[in-house]
């Protein structure tokens, strides 16, 4: 029998993918374990490989198409079998959205279509849909015409359909955005939500809503930390090299050596029970095109500051091409996000799960403090915001973790090594 590649699941949050590109055209030979096809997720585009060696037929997903997990895309005919036949694509699972004859009552137009439809409309002046957002579209009455896909190249989906459909239903007092600008004739544009921005949405209205947030707020003294900073930096160059120590990179590895001092916030809520770490994982927020990641530093508590710079740095540059794999953003202990460059003095940020802490970081600023002698003393001030789960790390263990945390800023010279002996 023919061996079928499907779409797999290559990610947590995957519910379906879009083919990127086939490596081999249909009727030529594969390789098991070469290149096939990539698929763009989330997250990233990843490359698929060849379940089987042979002939490669029955390609029913083409570049730009979206496809359902599980999804037959393509056969593989193997040596000494006859070419496959149509009906051999397995029918019980799902088809990819593409190529489905448009229904009657949607197949033209009635009316002239407004600027924001045209990306919606295939060459021949049909509408681009799926055929589940045409069944939705007629059950619940609503015109696709009205409708901008956010699918591939202005495809309506089945989300677009039912977002459609709540703001038609809607009252008039609605605070639906739309609806209101709408009716008010307000100028606007529409953007597709994209598929990281959907998943950012749904993770987080998960996080904020189903988590217990608290938040333990502290102001650190940076002075120190700057100055052993310039010495490292000033020490790498004259070696001649081209890495460089940011602060980042010392909050991180202060993170990390905090949660082994305090290794009761090394967890993460597990439902029935409570999952602790044997090293420390900071997860580092790392703004990108259309949202955020967050690649993780793995074994940040054993590693010197040069290596995370250089390890953080590769993981950043990963994250803007799109290379990121989703097992180097899983398996975080905590997050660190840091938007002081920014210029933002003070913020709380939105834990992200299954991670039970994440510190929000503002920026350094020049301030009087009033000395030992009572006489004003200049400093560096940094603001930090720590949102903890209550159910794994309680007031009095986040207070705790805090506080080894701005030990290890105000004292740098502790974050410096590869590893903290603890005795445990």
């Amino acid at each position: 029998m023919p061996v079928e590649v499907i779409m797999p699941k290559v990610d947590m949050d995957m519910a379906e993918g879009v083919v990127a590109v086939w490596h081999v055209a249909e009727g030529g030979k594969v390789e098991k374990g070469s290149a096939l096809f990539d698929i763009e997720t989330d997250k990233a585009t990843m490359e698929v490989e060849s379940p089987a060696t042979g002939i490669l037929r029955r390609v029913t997903a083409t570049p730009g198409d979206t496809v359902p997990i599980g999804a037959v895309v393509a056969l593989i005919q193997t040596e000494g079998e006859a070419e496959p036949a149509a009906e051999m694509v397995t029918p019980s699972r799902e088809a990819p959205n593409r190529r489905a004859e448009p229904d009657r009552a949607t197949a033209t137009r009635p009316e002239p279509a407004s600027p924001r439809d045209q990306k919606a409309l295939q060459d021949d002046g049909k509408l681009r849909a799926s055929p589940l957002a045409r069944r939705l579209a007629r059950e619940r009455g609503v015109m696709l015409e009205r409708i901008a896909g956010s699918g591939p190249r202005g495809r309506i989906t089945r989300s677009d359909v039912e977002a459609e459909a709540a703001a038609v239903s809607a009252p008039v007092a609605s605070t639906d955005p739309r609806a209101i600008a709408d009716r008010l004739g307000l100028g606007h544009r529409l953007e597709p939500i994209s598929r990281m921005r959907r998943v950012i949405a749904r993770r987080l209205t998960e996080s904020k809503t189903t988590v217990p947030h608290f938040y333990l707020e502290a102001e650190i003294r940076l002075d120190p930390l700057l100055t052993l900073r310039s010495q490292i930096n000033s020490g790498l160059a004259a070696l001649g090299g081209s890495s460089r120590v940011s602060v980042t990179h010392c909050l991180a590895r202060a993170a990390a050596l905090a949660l082994i001092e305090v290794p009761e916030a090394n967890a993460s809520w597990a439902g029935e029970t409570i999952l602790h770490y044997d090293a420390a994982q900071i997860s580092v927020a790392v703004a990108v095109d259309g949202g955020l990641v967050t690649p993780v530093l793995r074994d940040a508590d054993q590693k010197s500051l040069v290596d995370l710079a250089g390890e953080l740095s590769d993981l950043t540059e990963r994250a803007h091409a799109g290379e990121l794999s989703s097992e180097a953003m899983q398996g975080g202990s905590m997050s660190l996000s840091n938007l002081g460059m920014f210029g933002v003095r003070r913020f709380s940020a939105i834990i992200n799960p299954p991670e039970s802490m994440i510190l929000a970081v503002g920026r350094g600023e020049r301030r009087f403090l009033v000395g030992d002698d009572d006489q004003p003393v200049a400093a560096t001030m940094m603001s930090l915001t720590l949102s903890c789960d209550h159910r794994v790390v309680d007031g009095a263990l986040g207070a705790r973790w805090l506080e080894s945390f701005r030990n290890f800023v105000e004292q740098p010279a502790n974050l410096l090594g590869s590893g903290l002996k603890t005795g445990r």
